[in-house]
């Protein structure tokens, strides 16, 4: 189909050659985006398994250090009742005011720190 200056010819073919090669890339392009998409779906996937086995680390790591506060706690409450009963069978022994009025000096002194 010649041009009316004269100038090259456009032929059918050439725009059927160009035509495929745009519906090629076309193609080519969202298969792309097709595996683009997997490869982002397999990637959020193993982000959330990820973040499942921190939390269940997480979990377990809680649970040991309440384990842990707990028996800390139960040591200490054991340790105040064998003082509490020290102290009842001591204050028992005391049958005097001025012997109650020295244990009583000397445990402030030892709450407050005199005595050091």
């Amino acid at each position: 189909m010649p041009e009316g200056d004269g100038g090259s010819r456009i032929d059918a073919a050439s725009v059927d050659a160009a035509i495929a090669q745009v519906l090629q890339a076309e193609r080519d392009a969202r298969e792309d985006v097709q595996r683009c998409a997997l490869g982002a779906e397999a990637l959020v996937e193993q982000a959330h398994e990820r973040a499942r086995q921190i939390a269940r680390r997480a979990a377990h790591r809680s649970v040991r250090a309440q384990r842990w506060s707990a028996a800390t706690l139960q040591r200490q409450l054991d340790e105040l009742a064998e003082q509490q009963a020290r102290i009842e069978q001591s204050s028992v022994r005391i049958s005097s005011p001025s012997q109650l009025q020295c244990a009583v000096e000397a445990l402030a002194a030892q709450l407050t720190g005199a005595g050091r």
